[in-house]
This record gives C-alpha cells, sequence and structure tokens, in this order.
C-alpha cells in the first residue's frame, strides 16, 4: 500500500473512532475577556496600575525623565524617545530559536492610559487565532512613538516582525523609536552582578522578589502542554511572568535613570556607577567628565578588581588631557600599589625622559619596568612579551646614550 493510500486509511479511523472528543476553544477564560479584532477574537487580560503602586520599594511614577539616556543611549536620545507615551513590550514563544517556527503565543503591551498604567496580554488559545492577535497589538500600539524592551532588539520585535510578515499585515512598529534597556544595564551594572537578567536586577534594585515564578524554559512546554489538554488555569503563572516582566521593565528603567541623575549631580555614592559613568564619557570622548566623575570615587573602600579599572582609567583620562600633575600622582600610587605590571614604570619612564629631561630616573623606571617583565612572562603570550620586552631595550639603549654610559 503507497504512503498515500495508508495516511488516508489512518485519517479514516480517526475520524470514525477519535481519540477525545474535541476540545471547546471558545468557552470563557478563566481570566480576562474575549476582544473582537477584525481578523477574530482573542483572549485579552487587562491590568492596570495607579499611581504610587509600590513594586518592591520603588514607585510607580509617570514623569521619568529621558536626558540621563544622552550618555546611555544616544540615537534614542537623538530620535526624542519619551517614556510618558512609550509601550513596554514583552513576549513568551513557543521557543527561543526565534525563525518561522517560532509563535509569540503571548503579547504583552503596558502602556500609560490617563494616570493609570495599563498592561494587556493577548494569548493564542490556538495558532489560527494569530492574526487576531497581531491586530489587537498593532491597536494598542496607536498613539505610541517609542518602545521598551528587555533583550527585545534581539528576539522580540524581530519576532514580531516575521509573524506580522507571515500573516501579510502592516508593521506598525516600523517607525517608532526602539530601547532595548538590556544594553544599558550592562554598561552599568556588569561590575555590579554576576548576573544581568531581568528577574534578578528587579530583585536587586527594585526589592521585588517574585514568589511561585514560573522557570523561563518551562513556558514553551506548559503551553504545549495547555494546547494539548485545554486547560486555561495553566497559563495563569506565565501571564503573571509576562505581567511582572512588563511592570519590572518600566520600574527598572525608571530607577535606573533616577540613579544616573543622582550619579551626575554628584550626589551618588555607588562608586561602581561612578566607575560605569566614566567608561561611558571616556569612550564618548568627553574626557574632563570622565575625570570629574572619578575624583568622586573612593577607591578604599572597592574592590581590586575596581581599583584597577579606577586607576587604569583614571591616568588615561589624565594623559589624555595632558594634566600631568594628576597622571605622575596615580602612577606613583599605581607603583605603591604594586598590581599595574611594567604599565606605570613604563609611563613615569617617558614623562621623565620628555618632559622633566630626568634621564638618570628614566633610566631607573626602564630597567625596573624589564625586571617586571620578568614575573608578567607567565601570564602574557610569548609574542606580547617578546615585543614589550624589545621595546623596553631599545628604551634602555637610547638613555644609555643619552646618558654617556657604554
Amino acid at each position: 500500500m503507497d504512503l498515500e493510500r495508508r495516511l488516508y486509511e489512518a485519517l479514516r479511523r480517526h475520524l470514525e473512532n477519535p481519540l477525545s472528543p474535541k476540545p471547546d476553544l471558545f468557552k470563557i477564560p478563566p481570566t480576562g475577556s474575549i476582544k473582537e479584532t477584525p481578523h477574530g477574537q482573542i483572549w485579552m487580560v487587562e491590568t492596570s496600575y495607579d499611581l504610587g503602586y509600590l513594586h518592591g520599594r520603588v514607585e510607580l511614577l509617570q514623569s521619568i525623565y529621558s536626558d540621563s539616556l544622552e550618555i546611555l543611549d544616544p540615537c534614542c536620545f537623538r530620535d526624542r524617545f519619551d517614556f510618558h507615551s512609550a509601550a513596554v513590550v514583552d513576549t513568551e514563544t513557543t521557543g527561543l530559536a526565534g525563525g518561522t517556527g517560532t509563535y509569540p503565543f503571548i503579547i504583552g503591551i503596558g502602556k500609560w492610559i490617563g494616570e493609570q498604567f495599563v498592561v494587556r496580554q493577548y494569548i493564542l488559545r490556538d495558532f489560527f487565532e494569530e492574526p487576531a492577535q497581531l491586530a489587537a497589538f498593532a491597536s494598542d500600539l496607536d498613539g505610541t512613538g517609542s518602545i521598551l524592551t528587555y533583550n527585545g532588539k534581539t528576539f522580540d520585535l524581530p519576532l514580531l516582525r516575521t509573524r506580522f510578515r507571515i500573516n501579510r499585515m502592516e508593521m506598525p512598529f516600523a517607525n517608532h523609536v526602539h530601547l532595548d534597556f538590556m544594553h544599558s544595564c550592562r554598561k552599568l551594572y556588569k561590575r555590579h552582578f554576576p548576573n544581568l537578567n531581568l528577574t534578578f536586577l528587579e530583585e536587586k534594585l527594585l526589592g521585588f522578589e517574585r514568589s511561585e515564578d514560573v522557570p523561563r524554559h518551562l513556558i514553551p512546554r506548559i503551553y504545549f502542554d495547555y494546547l494539548q489538554h485545554r486547560d486555561d488555569d495553566v497559563l495563569l503563572p506565565i501571564l503573571n511572568h509576562n505581567r511582572d516582566d512588563i511592570v519590572g521593565l518600566y520600574l527598572l528603567a525608571q530607577e535606573t535613570l533616577h540613579r544616573v541623575d543622582l550619579a551626575l549631580a554628584n550626589a551618588c555614592q555607588d562608586d561602581l556607577l561612578l566607575l560605569a559613568l566614566g567608561h561611558i564619557y571616556y569612550r564618548s570622548g568627553n574626557t574632563q567628565r570622565t575625570l570629574d566623575l572619578l575624583s568622586n570615587v573612593k577607591p578604599q573602600f572597592a574592590s581590586d578588581e575596581a581599583i584597577n579599572e579606577f586607576y587604569l582609567l583614571r591616568c588615561r583620562a589624565a594623559k589624555k588631557l595632558r594634566d600631568w600633575e594628576i597622571a605622575t600622582s596615580i602612577w606613583e600610587q599605581m607603583l605603591k600599589i604594586g598590581r599595574f605590571g611594567h604599565y606605570p614604570h613604563v609611563e613615569l619612564a617617558k614623562h621623565y625622559e620628555h618632559r622633566l629631561k630626568d634621564l638618570k630616573t628614566a633610566l631607573k623606571l626602564t630597567n625596573l619596568a624589564l625586571r617586571t617583565m620578568e614575573f608578567e612572562r607567565q601570564f602574557i603570550s610569548d609574542a606580547r612579551y617578546r615585543s614589550l620586552t624589545e621595546s623596553l631595550r631599545r628604551r634602555q639603549s637610547r638613555l644609555l646614550r643619552k646618558c654617556g654610559i657604554s
């Protein structure tokens, strides 16, 4: 019997004696309501948060000033990203691979409506409802000019873009200003925490600890179980997870920008945040602002890694500004600490040779740098060791010749 005949027989037997009755997709959901769209019905859950709602220890505010975005995300600042008119978007999907086979079975969107922050979630009861889900989401994006996500540039928005194209629907967010706040958090908090997961930052920075939160890796499996058994209640923990992600992201942005504002006003005691902002300003070319921020850091209370980073950044900024008084002071402190290898010896040798014309001191520092290289040899590659040693020997030869020492 050929394959086509076997498939036909299997389908006929299934229709004559189905294993289970056809599930009712249109029963009343346990929470939320059914929303009508031009493309059909979709299950919607709406939750509203009043001004002053306390999420952990942070209060929900309607006004977030975007001035700090000028250093965190210059593109969004230039394009006038506005938190008040922004839509916070998060999805829960059938997998993490992306592509045409991955569906966002929950699309959540949070935005301000009047004096309430309203979160709406659109849930697929089956895949044929996707056009209705996308239409409802597009309708909610009307009146918003900005989108706030966490890892949305890599995952959420490319996935939604794919789904709109597959369904041949107009892209509703093509002209929106998009702020992926994960990149700002990486710049600011990578020295604070080993984990930059949204839930982890929510706990550490907002003081909000989720109870009975569903593990992210189980979400696709739970949804496929729902499709098989049609038990709406199993989706409720995922809805809670998605809603907490949206509210938590908005408040994380609010709290982070508040902290940055305090740091820029010299009213912050977070040395690691000051160090992070110093790096951002240094990369943007504002070296003087880097030095001003780092002057508020108290290295005696920081970890060894932070101290190393602080001294290296501060001396490079001072050198770039040609502020030799500050630069030499830092290099001398680095020598006393003794964790910076040949670097401070070489920089001081250059300073004494070319600016102070003290050739004997420069020679002494060069000799010390060469000795230090023997200790560094086991921590660097052979090529790097040879390159540095040859450079130091050339400097040594030149200084010996200038000093008249054969």
